[in-house]
């Protein structure tokens, strides 16, 4: 074996302090922190985050080198469920072996069939690799594996450390047993599972494991970090990944009250997190002899009930200024006692100093570490999740038999669509390019091509034809060609091109093109851009007015007509059936361009008048980008001839020649959009539609709410069953926001000087894809209305001065 130490699972709360102690206490070793990045993105994905954005472990480890002028870390992103960890055993040949890489949050196993499965086997599947691959590599080397005191049977008998010799009906046990265990949870239950293979691989194969019997562990600092934020560990106060002393600390620093579920009788064993890295580093040299599972129970304050927790809490933040409050809510995990349960629990860390700081101490310690930076307390943290006893749609939800009724507020229906499909971590609500790809079948698509042309054209073409056969389900349009483009501004720009051409052909050189004020600049732009258009842009006064309307395009009469179904920069629908067949009364031989950019996937399109209707795959579609869809009149369409001209055509029907895009482009293209496709019309447009307009409308008032409290003028454009909420402010700048939300990883538009229905000022657009969760968007409104508080203060603290 080498001078190796092996941390699995490094990045997490109890991991990174765990590895600077480790590099300190052993400066000649090498010291690897093995991780996944797994808790980091489950909590996002879950609308949580951590008290502070804590650095990658990469740029932790280079701090740490820079403070303590050491370079004995190095990290390595790898699963412990895979070959990875074995052939990094193999080549390493660490001497000691920590294990914490474990799915951690019981409240997380009990989520739904998804969450339990990935416990299970990320538990116990990556102990069992980590017992074969010690084994087989490095059989003398010392396991250190992270239990928990939760696996323990309550049963009133005091609690012996791991093992002990019980009676029955007189009898007295001859041999040490394992102490009964007993679990509510699929967490705690694989815990148990693993308890039984390290024993049985001590027992069995003759290795040598220490497992750490853990208690809730509590506190943001150990001696290493120095109050360096560089140097932090993650701090979450969540509920489904906040351990309950730091969730009771963030509630009394942010003016929440400290929640308890059920009666609060219930009884948890506790230790400060400096004391359980100090006392996890030392078991490096204190090595158990070969063949034995020594069992330690990890617990230095033992007597604790919630009831009495929240009121020690309380007392303290009492003697610091503060105003604590308690609430009770409903029993969520069902293990609620009618009083507290009495028993003695027998730890080798009883009477410790070295492993046991002052509660008292580290709770005020932790308090006034979070008033430093309390306005990143985010409430909606605060709320109690699911009951682990719900039996409900959460469990193995089958996607098409939800009830529709309750289908569009049904979180966990939405939340499974979500974590399968579009598990990015980001939170995009930005309608111009809501281009959050589906992740679900990306590598089955690429392998099932593997780089071969000839079967990427193969694939195009089937794809190609099952688009079709989609599209003409979703949006049937009798007398149109449904054609793959590119998204709208490069489709637009080609039929600016095309149309300049053949309008050409009759002698005539200056064309005149009709529109409104509100056009996005991808789809005007073109006719703008060429000289040879005269564009002539009407006001909401007129467009708004029928009669008015009619008297302009009698007088012009345009060569072309070009309006969105839908506003870019409000999300209001403007032009139905009923405006289009008008224009095309009016001056019948006028060209009728629809962009439908901000429409497709989520409005019925008003096929019948318009020649093109053209739109783009990025947004509500959540298709491929560079992707559009367009819809071309069979008579426009012979007259135009094509908008692609190299006569390179990769599908046999001739209707798509010249119309569909030819070679030179990614073919895998058409099957993500026909992945796409199908899954929206599985969903169904309405639910969609219907989802997504509930998400905006919560949106609209928790903004409407955070604005009017901060004292800035602001007022919403557009219709209230729009998807997209399209605020205007006008005497607050409100890009230095759109800056923090991009920064924090949460995307919008803003718009400066925007002309809106005879309204100026600036523009913050949220689109609301359907797949989104309340918990994300509660940490949206939080993040905001933390910058809204904060930029108050700032203005008042400037006003005072002058």
């Amino acid at each position: 074996m080498n001078r190796t130490i092996l941390i699995l699972g490094a990045e997490g709360y109890l991991g990174w302090p765990l590895a600077m102690k480790l590099a300190l206490h052993h400066p000649d070793q090498k010291i690897i922190l093995l991780d996944n990045g797994w808790r980091k993105s489950t909590v996002a994905n879950l609308g949580f985050g951590p008290w502070l954005q804590i650095p990658d472990l990469s740029s932790r480890i280079e701090a740490f080198g820079r403070k303590y002028g050491l370079a004995n870390m190095c990290a390595v992103h790898a699963e412990v469920c895979s070959d990875e960890l074995a052939e990094l055993i193999r080549r390493e040949r660490p001497h000691t072996i920590y294990h914490l890489a474990q799915q951690c949050s019981a409240s997380y196993s009990m989520l739904g069939l998804q969450q339990a499965l990935y416990t299970i086997r990320n538990n116990e599947e990556g102990n069992m690799r980590l017992l074969w691959a010690v084994r087989e590599y490095v059989p003398k080397a010392h396991i250190i594996k992270l239990g928990s005191f939760g696996e323990y049977a309550k049963g009133g008998l005091p609690i012996a450390e791991g093992y002990f010799k019980p009676g029955y009906q007189g009898q007295l046990a001859s041999a040490p047993l394992p102490y009964p265990r007993a679990a509510n949870d699929i967490y705690h239950v694989s815990k148990i599972n693993d308890s039984n293979y390290v024993a049985m691989a001590a027992r069995t194969w003759g290795l040598r494991i220490t497992e750490v019997m853990q208690a809730t562990v509590f506190g943001l600092l150990t001696s290493e970090m120095d109050a360096s934020p560089d140097l932090f560990t993650r701090f979450d106060y969540d509920p489904i990944f906040g351990t309950v002393v730091n969730r009771f600390i963030a509630q009394v620093v942010s003016g929440s009250p400290m929640t308890v579920y059920g009666s609060g009788n219930q009884r948890t064993g506790l230790m400060a997190l400096n004391d359980a890295v100090n006392s996890l580093a030392r078991f490096a040299e204190d090595i158990p002899p070969m063949g034995e599972h020594r069992v330690v129970n990890h617990v230095t304050e033992t007597h604790y009930s919630i009831n009495e927790l929240a009121a020690d809490i309380a007392d303290i933040a009492s003697g610091m200024g503060l105003d604590p409050k308690i609430s009770f809510t409903s029993d969520l995990r069902g293990e609620s006692a009618v009083r507290k349960p009495m028993y003695t629990i027998e730890t080798s860390l009883q009477g410790s100093g070295l492993y046991h700081t002052d509660f008292h101490a580290v709770i005020k310690e932790s308090i006034s570490l979070l008033q430093k930076q309390y306005s990143t307390l985010l409430s909606h943290h605060f709320s109690p999740h699911s009951a682990w006893n719900e039996c409900s749609d959460r469990i193995n939800l089958d996607l098409k038999r939800v009830d529709p009724v309750r289908k569009i507020e049904n979180e966990a229906y939405w939340d499974q669509i979500r974590n399968n499909t579009f598990p990015s971590t980001r939170v995009n609500l930005n309608p111009g390019c809501l281009a959050t790809l589906p992740q679900d079948r990306l590598e089955t698509i690429k392998n099932q091509v593997n780089g071969n042309p000839l079967s990427l054209y193969a694939l195009g073409r089937e794809a190609f034809n099952a688009i079709q056969e989609e599209c003409a389900k979703v949006w049937p349009a009798i007398g149109y060609r449904c054609n793959v483009t590119s998204s709208t501004s490069q489709a637009m720009n080609l039929l600016a091109l095309v149309l300049l051409r053949r309008l050409q052909e009759n002698g005539k050189r200056c064309f005149q093109v009709l529109t409104s004020e509100h056009e996005h600049p991808g789809g005007i732009g073109p006719f703008e851009q060429l000289p040879e258009y005269q564009l002539t842009y009407l006001p909401d006064v007129v467009l708004n007015d029928a009669e008015e309307f009619n008297r302009c395009l009698g007088e012009m009469q345009p060569d072309i007509v070009f309006l969105s179904h839908v506003y870019y920069s409000t999300g209001k629908v403007m032009q139905d059936k009923w405006r289009l067949s008008n224009i095309k009364r009016a001056v019948p031989n006028a060209i009728l361009i629809l962009d439908i950019a901000q429409s497709l996937g989520i409005q019925q399109l008003p096929f019948g008048d318009a020649d093109v209707l053209i739109g783009s795959t990025h947004k509500w579609l959540h298709g491929p980008l560079g992707g559009g869809l367009a819809w071309f009149k069979e008579d426009f369409a012979s007259w135009i001839g094509a908008l692609y001209w190299n006569k390179q055509h990769l599908f046999l029907d001739p209707q798509t020649h010249g119309f569909s895009i030819p070679g030179g482009q990614d073919f895998l293209l058409y099957e993500r959009l026909r992945q796409s496709l199908k899954r929206y019309r599985e969903i169904g447009p309405k639910a969609i539609l219907d989802r997504s307009t509930y998400l905006a409308s919560y949106l609209k008032k928790e903004l409407k709410r955070i604005l009017g409290h901060a004292g800035i003028t602001h007022c919403f454009m557009g219709d209230d069953v729009s998807p997209v909420v399209s605020l205007l402010v006008s005497d607050y700048d409100p890009y230095p926001l759109y800056e923090f939300l991009r920064k924090k990883d949460i995307h919008i538009k803003c718009i400066k000087h925007c002309r809106v229905e005879a309204k100026v000022g600036h523009v913050l657009r949220f689109g609301l894809p359907y797949y989104e969760n309340m918990g994300r968007l509660r940490m949206v409104l939080d993040t905001i209305a933390s910058f809204v508080d904060c930029a108050i203060m700032d203005k008042q603290e400037v006003d005072l001065v002058i």
